[in-house]
């Protein structure tokens, strides 16, 4: 009869169908993306002889493995490190601060540079991932000048900024998270006499759920004053980017692992079936 063997075969393609449509119940879209950038130049400084002013450090960083090739990638260099980069093809030019996106294939880098004459100083971080993986990325620079005062007075920075930031998460379990920070610090010897970090040049944004943080390119000026005593100090101005991600395999939901289970029974019963009867010829 070829009934059983018709039935068996039903049996089993339903199975099937049930086991399919299990492990793509509830698939969807799961990656994680940041950016950060910041710009800042026109420094100037009120109240205090400015010796020359020195770069201590410009860097950039990126670190990526899983979802996008294992590698570490850094340079360092006083003006204009070379922008760090791991991914797949095609490359982001050298010095650009535009956003990629969020568009594959995954990628994550960082770059940062000082103009020979300090008028503008710019750096950024930003990736793309889809799970599994991590990475992470970062654009960092530090410069540094000796500043005298002949008698007590206020002492005055102003310079003026852009700044932008961009974190969503579409799936998870995973973490999307971007910042990007600036600081001012007075020190004499080894004492910091004052620091500043000013919320304007200072924000940050962490995603451990689906949802998205953007904030518009924002420009603006920031004046930072303080009262010192006669003397000589060192006037150092630090800022940094910094992008951390990290995706996991999605949990499968309830209701996909009941679908599963029952797929999988249907058709290991059918095949149980299939072996316990034996097949007749027409």
């Amino acid at each position: 009869m070829q009934f059983t063997r018709r039935r068996c075969s039903g049996c089993m393609a339903a199975g099937l169908a049930l086991v399919l449509g299990a492990l793509t119940a509830g698939e969807a879209r799961a990656d994680a993306y940041a950016y950060a950038f910041q710009q800042v130049g026109t420094f100037s400084f009120s109240g205090a002889t400015v010796g020359a002013l020195q770069t201590l450090a410009s860097t950039s960083a990126v670190q990526g493995n899983g979802a996008i090739p294992t590698n570490v990638a850094g340079d360092v260099q006083p003006f204009d490190p070379a922008q760090a980069y791991v991914g797949n093809l095609p490359i982001p030019g050298q010095n650009s601060y535009s956003p990629v996106g969020a568009v594959n294939p995954d990628y994550v880098r960082g770059d940062a540079d000082i103009a020979a004459n300090f008028s503008l100083i710019r750096n950024v971080a930003e990736g793309f991932l889809t799970p599994p993986g991590t990475s992470n990325s970062s654009g960092q620079w530090s410069v540094s000048a000796p500043i005298t005062l002949t008698a007590p007075g206020t002492v005055s920075l102003f310079f003026a900024y852009t700044n932008a930031l961009n974190v969503v998460l579409t799936g998870g379990p995973g973490v999307a998270s971007a910042s990007y920070e600036f600081g001012f610090t007075i020190s004499q010897g080894n004492s910091v006499i004052t620091s500043f970090s000013p919320t304007q040049v200072n924000s940050g944004a962490s995603l451990t759920s689906p949802g998205s943080v953007s904030q518009a390119q924002t420009s603006g000026t920031v004046t930072l004053s303080t009262a010192l005593a006669a003397g000589t100090y060192q006037a150092t101005i630090t800022g940094s980017e910094k992008v951390f991600l990290t995706q996991q395999p999605a949990v499968p939901e309830p209701s996909s692992v009941v679908l599963l289970g029952s797929g999988l029974v249907l058709a290991l019963g059918c095949s149980l079936r299939r072996l316990r009867k034996p097949h007749l010829a027409a």
